[in-house]
């Protein structure tokens, strides 16, 4: 393989250009990666959506696996994909508790996210661009992490290190990309197989003349259609038009609704990026011979396919089906765009501004982990009260929300432990560790009784009795209060307006 297929794109700066000695690159490397920890650290507890239910699924499976639990219909599977953070977890839950493991799982998943996506970006552009690193590591604290898809989210960050050593396999290390792809494969196959895919374009592009690039990128757009075609044509599918119209369609597609979280203030963050990003593009495009940089066209593909794929892909050896799959392909756009406009000059006022819009971001961040925090705490004491291996479901919804519903799997840390949270998703979707086959006293089997719980409207059977379910209190000043339900009663949804802080 010749050295000329790996040659630098004409358009990027020479390395270097950042103005850095060896010796205090060393010491921002450091210091960044200390940074990126603290929102790991500043709460009792991180609050990232599914993270909660992982966390409390891994219990689980730990005692599924030693015998502690021994429940009909319910069983612990061995799946290829999607499991390495929850085995990770199950090993350190029992040595470190509930917080250590989180955040160890969670501060690793984060520093692999930043630096894949920081090297993957150097590689790109031929250089170390720290004018990216604030866009970069509000994106590894966004939507996809606060969603809790823990298993996608170090997929990707191992896929962006398999990507980032195979860019221009030049150096000796390279070899260290397997061992990324198989860890990335046990966390989840969607990100391996896009890093795999923009490996083969990339690779290919490289050996046509620039003047014929644009007929591979036809290429690409064809093959898309074929994958939507033959997704459409074997497995259950929705495709719906105003998931791309509306505000949300339109930031995912940019990648900047990787920022949206909890509220509209975080808008402000994502106008200022939008702006950032822009004055970035257009000196992209100043230096040339943009329609030629294989970076583009991958990240075009990512936006077509961001348009193409449906909302949702039903699997056949999945009980439900594969969801979000514009948020989860956001991510690989956000990622690209940052590729496509690194490695060119640019002043120290845009760095400084790009550096006040991530200190925005994590102050609003803070506010709300830091309320989210409160409402799990009172859940926790209240849940206490139980007797041991009770059943409860927790229906609770931030209505002081515009985005995400930060309290959707609170109940799950609050029964860690002690109790059993009855409505929790996971066994019964048929995609992860945990299996719920039939009927059983610990967590529902079905994902419609599952959908009745979280939107407080499950009728209790006589072999649920007695239920506890979190209902709204009518003490002035509370919140929530437990109920005792029997059969024949109707489970309860809450309204919170957690994150409202203004």
């Amino acid at each position: 393989m010749s050295r000329e297929a790996y040659a630098e794109p004409p358009h990027q700066a020479k390395a270097g250009d950042h103005g850095l000695s060896p010796s205090a690159e060393r010491a921002l490397i450091v210091v960044v990666a200390l940074l990126l920890l603290v929102p790991c650290l500043w709460q009792p507890h991180i609050m990232a959506g599914d993270l909660s239910s992982h966390l409390y699924n891994a219990w689980l499976a730990e005692q599924i696996q030693d015998g502690t639990l021994r429940e009909p219909g319910l069983s612990l599977a061995h799946p290829l994909t999607n499991v390495l953070a929850d085995w990770v977890m199950a090993a350190l839950l029992g040595r470190v508790g509930r917080s250590g493991t989180e955040r160890i799982v969670a501060g690793a998943a984060v520093e692999i996210f930043f630096w894949g996506a920081f090297f993957f970006v150097a590689a790109a552009a031929g250089q170390r661009c720290w004018i990216i690193a604030p866009t970069l590591a509000m994106i590894s604290y966004g939507l996809i992490f606060h969603m809790g898809f823990l298993n996608f989210y170090l997929s990707t960050g191992l896929s962006l290190w398999v990507l980032a050593l195979l860019w221009r396999p030049r150096h000796p290390w390279y070899w260290l990309a397997i061992p990324c792809a198989a860890l990335a494969l046990l966390a989840h196959a969607m990100p391996l197989a896009w890093a795999l895919a923009a490996l083969v374009y990339v690779h290919g592009v490289r050996r046509v003349p620039e003047s014929q690039r644009w007929l591979i990128f036809i290429v690409g757009v064809c093959v898309l259609i074929l994958i939507q075609t033959i997704l459409l044509t074997l497995f259950p599918t929705a495709w719906f038009l105003q998931d791309l119209v509306g505000l949300d369609g339109i930031l995912g597609m940019t990648g900047a609704g990787q920022l949206w979280l909890y509220g509209a203030q975080y808008l402000i963050v994502v106008a200022g990026i939008l702006i950032v990003w822009f004055v970035l593009f257009l000196a992209r495009l100043d230096r040339g011979s943009i329609l030629a940089d294989p970076v583009v066209h991958i990240w075009g593909l990512s936006m077509l396919a961001y348009i193409l794929l449906p909302r949702m892909i039903q699997f056949p050896q999945y009980r439900y089906p594969l969801l979000f799959m514009q948020h989860r392909v956001s991510l690989f756009i956000a990622i690209l765009f940052c590729a496509v406009v690194a490695g060119g000059p640019h002043g120290r006022s845009l760095t400084r501004f790009s550096s006040l819009l991530a200190a925005t971001f994590f102050t609003m961040l803070y506010l709300d982990v830091r309320s989210l925090n409160q409402v799990e705490v009172q859940l926790t004491e209240m849940f206490s009260t139980l007797p041991p291996r009770t059943r409860v479901v927790a229906a609770l919804r931030d209505s002081a929300s515009s985005r995400l519903n930060g309290l959707i799997h609170v109940g799950s840390t609050a029964c860690l432990g002690h109790c059993w949270d009855y409505g929790n998703y996971e066994p019964s979707t048929a995609q992860f560790r945990v299996r719920a086959s039939a009927p059983n006293g610990v967590v529902v089997d079905d994902m419609g009784t599952v959908s009745d719980i979280e939107g407080g409207e499950h009728i209790v059977t006589p072999a649920e009795a007695p239920l506890y379910s979190v209902c709204p209190t009518k003490t002035p000043g509370g919140w929530f209060e437990l109920r005792r339900l029997g059969a024949g009663d109707t489970t309860c949804l809450v309204r919170i307006p957690a994150t409202k802080h203004f």
